[in-house]
């Protein structure tokens, strides 16, 4: 009973990740003993299988230059004889050469009798086919046993080249036979490996599951405690209980502490509240709307073209080769640009319309009762005060813009999507343009 306590309050010690972890761990206790056995096992039996191919792979590749070289003897050879030169017969011995250096190389490997029988075999061919041809030079292609000579000569040929052929499809046999060994065992072993997963993965499974029931136990006491406090009257005197020593506990303890300086912070809570509210419309740096502001203005004009048929168009504006402005001269001038560039747009926009900025360099300019001439000229204005500014260190930098007329079947996706593509042509035209959206 006391070993029990002591496992439950060693348990309710540790963090929830060491809760969770305690699967994986008893898990890898089970695993990494047999998958240090399938490494060691299968690593020798790579080298196995490489020590038996690192012979095979070289003769079976000498074999099939033999088959090559028997054919190109033959082919010299009977050019001799076409062209009743003796001498040419000579020019052969380079091909059985190398056959003979091909064979001998792996007389000594587990395949000696098939090397040993090819040799005596291609010498007796060799012999013959040079005795046979001096002889059918010599005597103008005819001579009394040349039938009987050219028979025997033949069927040694083909029986070298059979022994050939046999030695090259033997040792191919044999690679594919260690390769398919290694194969199945590999297979086998794999199996194996999936059987023990299958089993740590049903351990694990059993202990998260457990140790998900017990967090969720006492995440529901907690919720219970809190609705009480967040339903119900306030009353600093309500506190939360304390259900274990993991991050939950820490997380009651601080709700018990805010509760307490809870009542001391209400005023300031509220005074925050009032500058976050301006916060929320303004973007920091440039002092313009920000995103969320900028997607109410354009729901409201939206309801409003619907409903009255005011007309509105959008302006989406991008500083071109920004990136480069930030990776040469630091994200410090980055920042004071898209100052400097904000101020030109309020400088140069009318009371009446919105300026926002949509993120990193892409500024927004909602123009209300404007058609696409009149915002055309609005944007082309914007563009050539920018174009003749002097920015801090940089010097000069040009936008592009891309204008959008609002339709009756627009939504707020819609009115910037095809801004959006306006301003992708601008840039692809060669970018301090101004372009206009057309269907």
């Amino acid at each position: 009973m006391k070993k029990i306590k002591k496992l439950l309050f060693y348990y309710n010690s540790l963090s929830i990740l060491k809760k969770f972890l305690l699967a994986p761990i008893f898990g890898l206790l089970l695993v990494i003993p047999f998958y240090f056995f399938i490494f060691f096992i299968m690593l020798e039996m790579k080298q196995s299988v490489n020590i038996a191919n690192s012979a095979l792979i070289p003769l079976n590749e000498a074999s099939q230059n033999n088959i090559l070289l028997l054919e190109k003897i033959t082919n010299d050879i009977n050019s001799a004889v076409s062209a009743k030169e003796i001498e040419w017969i000579s020019a052969s011995d380079k091909n059985a050469d190398k056959i003979r250096e091909n064979l001998n190389k792996y007389i000594n490997s587990n395949y000696k009798k098939e090397i040993t029988q090819s040799i005596t075999a291609f010498e007796n061919y060799y012999k013959r086919a040079k005795d046979v041809s001096i002889k059918i030079i010599q005597n103008s292609y005819h001579y009394q046993n040349i039938e009987n000579d050219t028979k025997i000569l033949v069927q040694n040929y083909n029986k070298v080249d059979k022994l050939f052929n046999d030695l090259k499809f033997l040792t191919k046999e044999n690679i594919e036979k260690n390769i398919n060994s290694l194969y199945n065992e590999a297979n086998i072993i794999l199996l194996y490996g999936s059987f023990i997963f299958f089993i740590w993965f049903f351990i694990s499974s059993i202990i998260i599951f457990l140790v998900y029931k017990d967090l969720k136990y006492k995440i529901q006491r907690i919720i219970d405690d809190s609705n009480e406090i967040a339903y119900g009257d306030v009353n600093f005197e309500k506190r939360l209980k304390i259900v274990s020593y993991d991050e939950l506990g820490q997380i009651v303890r601080s709700i018990n502490i805010f509760i307490n300086k809870l009542h001391k912070s209400h005023e300031k809570l509220t005074k925050a509240k009032e500058k976050l509210d301006k916060l929320y419309i303004i973007d920091r740096l440039t002092n313009v709307y920000n995103r969320v502001k900028i997607d109410e203005i354009i729901e409201i004009e939206l309801k409003r073209k619907r409903r009255y048929d005011h007309t509105f168009s959008v302006i989406l504006i991008d500083i071109d080769y920004f990136k480069l402005v930030n990776d040469t001269h630091g994200h410090l001038i980055g920042d004071l640009i898209l100052k400097e560039f904000s101020q030109i747009l309020k400088d140069n926009i009318r009371d009446t319309d919105f300026l926002g900025r949509w993120g990193g360099e892409e500024f927004i300019i909602i123009c209300t009762q404007t058609d696409q001439k009149g915002t055309f000229a609005l944007a082309e204005n914007l563009r050539r005060e920018i174009e003749k500014f002097d920015f801090t260190t940089v010097g000069k930098i040009t936008a592009s813009f891309g204008i959008y007329e609002c339709r009756d079947e627009d939504n707020e996706n819609s009115v910037i999507e095809n801004a959006d593509k306006a301003l992708y042509q601008a840039k692809r035209d060669g970018r301090n343009k101004v372009v206009c959206y057309n269907q």
